[in-house]
C-alpha cells in the first residue's frame, strides 16, 4: 500500500484494510501484533503501523490498539457488509470464483449507503416472491378440492399515467361473476363476454357489439387472450399474488 492511498478512498477502507481490523479485532494479545498481521497479509508492519495510527487519530481503535465504541460499529457495519454483498451475488447467480472479488470491489469503490440500499430493495423483493409463492401454495391446496373458484376482478387502463379513471373500457365487456378454473394446461381467469355499448375514444362514434379481442402483460409483453366461444381467458401465470394486510 503507497502511503496516502487511504486519503484517495472518500475514507472507505480496502479489503486488505478490513482484513487488517478483522486479524486485529480477532485477536486477545496486541503485543507485537503489527508484524504478526503482516506476516499473515504480507504487507510490511510499517504499513500497518501506518494504517493503525490513522486508526486512532480517527478514534477507530484506542491508543491501546483496542476497538473504541465508533471502531466496533464502523467495523461491524463494513464486515457484515461484505457478507451481505457475499450472499447477494450468491442468490443472483454470480459463478463462485467472481464473488469475492466482485464483492471487494463494490465496497472499495462504492458508499456503503448505496450499498445497502440495494440489499435492502433486494430484501423487499425477495421477501415479496416468498409472500407470492406462500400464497400461489395455498391457492394450489385450495384447487385440490375445487376445479373453480369464483372471484371478483378490473380491467384496468395500460397506460402508466394518472387518470381520474383508471378502469379499462373492456370492463363493461364482461359479466360481473368470473371465475378461477382449473384447465388441462393450467389454471386460469374465465371471464364471460357479454354485449357492450361504448363510444369510441378516436372519434366518439357510438359503439356495440362484443369484444373480440384484449391483451394482458405477461414478461413485459403483450399477449392476446385466448377467446372461446363466449368466454375470455388468461393464465394466471400472467398474474401477480398479494396478500392484503388483512389476509385476504
Amino acid at each position: 500500500m503507497e502511503k496516502g492511498e487511504h486519503l484517495k478512498r472518500q475514507n472507505r477502507p480496502s479489503m486488505l484494510q478490513l482484513r487488517y481490523m478483522r486479524e486485529l479485532h480477532d485477536t486477545k494479545k496486541k503485543r507485537g501484533i503489527q508484524r504478526v498481521i503482516a506476516e499473515r497479509c504480507g504487507v510490511n508492519a510499517s504499513t500497518i503501523n501506518r494504517y493503525f495510527k490513522i486508526c486512532i487519530e480517527k478514534g477507530i481503535l484506542s491508543e491501546e490498539l483496542e476497538f473504541t465504541s465508533r471502531g466496533e460499529e464502523w467495523f461491524g457495519m463494513y464486515w457484515e457488509m461484505y457478507q451481505a454483498l457475499m450472499d447477494y451475488l450468491t442468490e443472483v447467480g454470480a459463478r463462485e470464483d467472481e464473488r469475492q472479488k466482485a464483492a471487494e470491489a463494490m465496497i472499495e469503490n462504492t458508499d456503503i449507503h448505496i450499498l445497502q440500499l440495494m440489499l435492502n430493495d433486494h430484501q423487499k423483493q425477495k421477501y415479496r416472491r416468498m409472500k407470492e409463492v406462500t400464497v400461489q401454495s395455498e391457492m394450489s391446496v385450495t384447487f385440490r378440492d375445487e376445479a373453480r373458484c369464483q372471484v371478483e376482478f378490473a380491467v384496468y387502463k395500460m397506460s402508466r399515467k394518472m387518470h381520474k379513471n383508471r378502469f379499462s373500457m373492456a370492463m363493461h365487456g364482461f359479466e360481473e361473476e368470473a371465475w378461477i378454473v382449473q384447465r388441462s394446461t393450467g389454471r386460469y381467469l374465465e371471464l364471460t363476454l357479454k354485449d357492450m355499448t361504448a363510444n369510441s375514444r378516436i372519434n366518439g362514434t357510438a359503439m356495440s357489439g362484443y369484444l373480440n379481442s384484449l391483451k394482458y402483460e405477461e414478461n413485459d409483453q403483450l399477449v392476446a387472450a385466448e377467446i372461446s366461444g363466449n368466454k375470455l381467458y388468461i393464465p394466471m401465470s400472467a398474474f401477480k399474488t398479494h396478500r392484503w394486510p388483512g389476509g385476504e
